[in-house]
């Protein structure tokens, strides 16, 4: 099994919504399911499986599945990171024109500050239909988290989107395609 690297700020966004949502007292049953010390850095990189072993702490302690736990923690995420660096969704003027600039700006900017990050690829095109269409290609399968950060995104732009799921790795496509319009 191959191993990557999460920032530490992902893990203080996840503790940082439980602790908004539910309590402590959860927070360090998820902590202990998983084995976990709890402390986190925002800088320092982590196993990312140590994420996803808090997310199956919390799918089973609240009987979620694992796509609704990361679409929920997704859209709590895009705040969090927003909160910090508010530079990238504040320099665009809509919620389609941020979304086509992850990837050559945010993940850009993550890679200059970690040449070791591994960012999902994200390619965005128009749709004939209207709206958008966007490839996330990731060896972490995090298409779900990725949805809620989606949504998130959309809160902040005020705006109500339909996110379809096209295809998706975790069934066995070579990537994940979102057909994305706004509501």
């Amino acid at each position: 099994m191959r191993r990557f690297d999460m920032k530490g700020a992902v893990f203080i966004a996840l503790q940082e919504m439980i602790m908004e949502e539910f309590d402590l007292d959860l927070w360090h049953q998820l902590l202990d399911a998983a084995g976990s010390d709890g402390v986190y850095t925002a800088t320092l990189n982590y196993d990312d499986q140590a994420i996803l072993d808090l997310v199956a702490a919390l799918c089973t302690r609240l009987e979620l599945s694992r796509e609704d736990a990361l679409r929920h923690f997704g859209r709590y995420l895009f705040g969090f990171l927003h909160r910090g660096y508010p530079v990238f969704a504040d320099s665009k003027p809509d919620f389609f024109d941020f979304i086509a600039s992850i990837d050559g700006v945010i993940h850009m900017e993550v890679m200059k500050l970690d040449d070791q990050a591994r960012p999902p690829k994200i390619e965005v095109h128009p749709h004939p239909a209207g709206g958008i269409q966007l490839f996330y290609s990731s060896e972490r399968n995090l298409c779900h988290l990725a949805e809620g950060l989606l949504q998130g995104a959309a809160d902040h732009f005020g705006i109500a989107i339909e996110i379809e799921q096209v295809c998706c790795r975790l069934q066995g496509a070579d990537r994940c395609e979102f057909r994305i319009n706004q509501a």
